[in-house]
């Protein structure tokens, strides 16, 4: 990451933050900003100045915690969305078009409704172990995301989360017993060429779980 640029060269930055204070530290490098590494505390005002850096490519969230708090509003539904401790919430990153990477909190438990829908761009995200359930349509038409790796504690994939990543090449499932999923879970992704790799001895479970089974390369690893 780079430090000490003159404003009209600021790419990249990495910021200690409270909750409610990501926009004062930014000032005028929001919209300048590529590249963001955050730690600390941020809720949904945060939130909010996040969704609005217009050219925020790269983010960085490991060493942060998502507190409860601040004001953060849907853009589908013009209501509030409420914010959970170690929870990435509904529409947190909705369509964000620039976005390539995203590296969440390590000690999330959830990703929400649309968290992540129609991120044309994104390539990478990382989803941590503590990770339990994958929200309706999260990760919905991200048709750059080529891998994505499903934890052991996950037990929960709601409908559509991976519909139309229409480029994915390989799922890692981490769990001894498939995860439960629906046809729609994965629609759109190409069944007969993207591999899903699974724990050593699960690939017969695998084979025959409903959703999973229609993947034509279920490989142990």
């Amino acid at each position: 990451m780079s430090f000490g640029l003159q404003a009209q060269d600021i790419k990249a930055d990495t910021l200690k933050v409270s909750a409610g204070n990501l926009s004062a530290l930014l000032g005028d490098k929001k919209d300048l900003i590529t590249h963001l590494i955050l730690k600390g505390k941020i809720n949904g005002t945060d939130i909010t100045t996040i969704r609005s850096m217009a050219k925020l490519s790269v983010i960085n969230l490991l060493d942060v915690d998502i507190v409860k708090g601040g004001v953060f509003n849907s853009s589908l539904y013009n209501d509030k969305i409420d914010i959970t401790n170690n929870e990435v919430p509904e529409e947190m990153f909705y369509a964000k078009d620039n976005l390539t990477v995203v590296i969440l909190p390590e000690n999330i438990t959830a990703i929400g409704l649309k968290a992540f829908s129609d991120c044309s761009k994104l390539a990478s995200v990382s989803i941590p172990d503590g990770v339990i359930s994958i929200g309706t349509n999260a990760f919905y038409g991200c048709s750059k995301l080529i891998s994505v790796t499903i934890p052991a504690k996950v037990t929960t994939i709601d409908y559509g989360a991976f519909q139309e990543c229409t480029t994915l090449k390989e799922i890692h499932c981490k769990a001894l017993i498939p995860v439960k999923i629906t046809a729609f879970t994965f629609h759109g992704c190409s069944m007969a060429t993207c591999k899903v790799f699974v724990p050593k001895g699960t690939a017969e479970a695998y084979k025959s779980a409903d959703g999973w089974k229609t993947f034509k390369n279920i490989i142990e690893e």
